[in-house]
């Protein structure tokens, strides 16, 4: 059959087969989409009825095999699949701590809002957020010549950075190469999350137990609680 399909499909114009060619990597996407819901459904159940203290990291782009953790990215080997930048599959008012490194600077600030709306609401009374961002006011100090600035400690990523003036300092953390879309000091970061109806908002310090090694150079540690009555 599928020879006789690809045959018929073969005597059609150009852009009929491109048509039926997108129509079928669509119908593939759905379905793997579809899997994806069941999957994701099937192990959220699992963790509600284990009793146990949820405790998500969104955006790891892999497990990080942390024990009591569970590793949250729309692709990779996590144990969720589903895009942060949409409204989760998850139930108001069931996780005690989501956690993120690094990934709060990916989103448009509309989409930013819609990802801390969706912490907020996912959290338990007195829940936990934490997370670490970069921190943009080391890049504009060096723009601004206010403090020594090694390129080759800060601006990491060679496809994001090309020099041609002190500008480029900050193009490298505002835009990534296309990657960043936000960025973060310390003061928005706090004003942002008690915008969202965080309390306790606090700026904090690398901790070992969670955070990166690797990222502590150029990260800004925040840390809030959802509160036990409504605001």
């Amino acid at each position: 059959m599928n020879k006789v399909k690809r045959y018929i499909k073969g005597l059609l114009p150009l852009r009929f087969q491109e048509v039926i060619d997108m129509a079928n990597i669509q119908r593939e996407r759905a379905r793997q989409q579809e899997r994806r819901n069941t999957q994701n459904y099937r192990k959220i159940d699992d963790l509600l009825k284990s009793g146990a203290p949820i405790k998500l990291e969104l955006g790891s782009g892999g497990n990080r095999c942390l024990p009591g953790w569970t590793y949250v990215d729309l692709a990779g080997a996590c144990d969720l699949n589903f895009d942060l930048a949409q409204p989760f599959p998850i139930p108001s008012d069931t996780v005690d701590c989501v956690y993120s490194s690094h990934l709060l600077e990916h989103f448009h600030y509309r989409e930013l809002l819609i990802h801390l709306d969706e912490c907020f609401r996912i959290l338990k009374p007195s829940g936990l957020f934490r997370a670490a961002v970069p921190n943009a006011q080391i890049y504009l100090d060096a723009y601004s010549g206010k403090a020594d600035f090694d390129p080759d400690k800060f601006c990491l990523y060679k496809p994001g950075y090309t020099y041609n003036s002190r500008i480029d300092f900050v193009n490298y953390i505002a835009y990534m190469n296309g990657c960043h879309r936000y960025l973060f000091d310390k003061e928005n970061i706090a004003a942002i999350l008690k915008g969202r109806g965080f309390s306790s908002v606090r700026l904090g310090s690398f901790d070992s137990a969670i955070d990166l090694k690797e990222r502590e150079y150029e990260s800004l540690y925040v840390g809030a609680r959802k509160p036990t009555t409504p605001p």
